[in-house]
């Protein structure tokens, strides 16, 4: 059967039919996640804590969402939670669900697995296609990871289409998605392999080929440049949001961050461009922020340049920069700072990738080698702690200046990482207004744009509940 026959046949043919006005609002919680499930306080007789469905449900409703991703991998009583008691719940209100399971590279015999059908895929087609005719809120599953390490030799067209086969004599709209990061969702190859097959992608938003939380601002480029590829296959696209950890993230999502891409998406999902948004990592469980997020020397803040482990090229930079006002009348201009410098042991860097620069109007007052660092994760004053160094040639004849600090990479690489922290300003002779990196009005962020990002980096105790408000203020922005 030619390529171009594959799509009728295997298709939902009701599924965007059944989507809600201006499109889905879903969560999705569990997984690799902080506190991502309310579960029931006390194991019931079978030794497990279940999910809290009637907590689960208000919670949705609380933040305006019309979807909820169940994963099934947390607890092998999940499944039963969703047949038994979640399913009847969500329909009840009126909420649409999508079951999400996980492919072989997730399964663990040791430990967690999608249970009870395990790696039966087909057998998990006819499960949820025959649990949609019961609850027809159940709109569509999916398996995460299709194209992750040994999953393509498991999800080949042949098994794809007995799994399509299987939930189609059941129930012909049920829809069928994957999970794609940006490198598959803007790839014709992926599309072809796959697009016969699913009804649609869920993209995990990481700024692109950058791969952070932190940078909210190509929300819009990153659909535009999947649905060019993805809309010639016919393939739907629920754009996903990290408001919780992501694993190889130097840094967790914000606040402002988590808002301002989950309302990026809310619009683009009402004006037609993508299926829907999905907030993946909400902490629901009511706890505070998690303790080693909080990275600072002194207080709540401090600077941060940091970078993925994607590619990198030579040039690529960070800065963080304030004015300081100089007192022309001392006898001497020193600075000292304190920094920090977190590796990540698996993506370590090499002498010569990156160097971290101060500077006062441009000229360079000190310098090192990031590979250079003597203390990991131990905050040092200056290299080799010198403590001070006289910066007065810089500042000879000004009352002002710009003191930066910036990071840089040298040359092309990637599969290497840093996080290089500041905090802890000293002076003589001049004055820093935020000597402590506590307000980040006070300092300004420049870059070249890519994976090398620079902040004002401040431990917020109660951000889990500030995320679940800002996803709800964006969810409610557009009922």
């Amino acid at each position: 059967m030619s390529q171009d026959q594959l799509p009728r046949r295997y298709r939902a043919q009701g599924f965007r039919d059944s989507i809600p006005a201006g499109g889905i609002k879903s969560a999705l919680a569990g997984g690799n996640t902080v506190g991502g499930w309310i579960r029931e306080a006390e194991p019931r007789s079978d030794g497990y804590r279940h999910v809290d469905t009637p907590a689960m449900i208000e919670l949705l409703q609380r933040i305006g969402a019309n979807h909820y991703f169940f994963g099934i991998w947390d607890s092998p009583t999940d499944f039963e939670d969703l047949a038994s008691e979640f399913a009847p719940a969500a329909q009840q209100a009126g909420i649409q669900l999508l079951p999400y399971i996980v492919p072989p590279s997730e399964t663990f015999s040791w430990g967690r697995s999608s249970q009870p059908y395990v790696m039966d895929y087909v057998a998990w087609a006819r499960a949820f296609a025959e649990l949609s005719l019961k609850y027809p809120v159940l709109t569509g599953w999916a398996i995460d990871d299709f194209d992750i390490g040994q999953n393509p030799a498991v999800f080949t067209g042949d098994y794809l289409a007995q799994i399509r086969e299987a939930q189609i004599a059941i129930n012909p709209d049920l829809g069928f998605f994957t999970c794609a990061y940006y490198g598959s969702a803007t790839s014709d190859e992926f599309m072809i392999k796959y697009g016969p097959y699913i009804d649609g992608i869920i993209y995990p938003y990481l700024d692109g080929h950058n791969g952070n939380t932190i940078t909210a601002t190509g929300v819009r480029d990153d659909i535009k440049a999947i649905n060019a590829v993805a809309g010639k296959h016919d393939v739907g696209l629920i754009f996903l949001v990290y408001t919780g950890r992501f694993l190889d993230g130097v840094l967790a999502p914000t606040a402002d961050y988590a808002g301002s891409c989950v309302s990026q998406a809310v619009e683009a999902a009402a004006a037609g461009e993508i299926l829907g948004v999905v907030s993946y990592g909400l902490q629901v469980n009511g706890a505070p922020t998690v303790a080693n997020e909080r990275r600072s020397m002194y207080g709540d803040g401090r600077g941060a340049l940091v970078t993925s482990h994607n590619a990198i090229k030579a040039g690529d930079y960070a800065e963080l920069s304030t004015r300081v006002t100089i007192d022309p009348a001392s006898p001497r201009h020193e600075l000292s700072f304190w920094h920090s410098r977190a590796l990540h042991l698996w993506c370590l860097p090499q002498r010569g990738d990156f160097r971290i620069l101060v500077q006062l109007d441009g000229a360079q007052v000190w310098s090192a080698d990031v590979h250079d660092a003597t203390w990991q994760q131990l905050w040092v004053q200056g290299l080799d702690p010198q403590g001070q160094f006289d910066v007065s040639s810089a500042m000879a004849g000004k009352t002002e200046a710009t003191l930066s600090f910036r990071l840089t990479a040298l040359r092309d690489f990637h599969g290497r990482s840093v996080d290089v922290g500041l905090d802890h300003l000293e002076t003589i002779g001049f004055t820093v207004p935020d000597p402590g990196f506590e307000d980040p009005a006070a300092w300004q962020v420049r870059s070249s744009g890519g994976p090398i990002v620079g902040l004002v980096d401040v431990f917020v105790p109660d951000r889990p509940e500030q995320i679940i408000n800002a996803v709800g203020a964006a969810y409610r922005s557009n009922p």
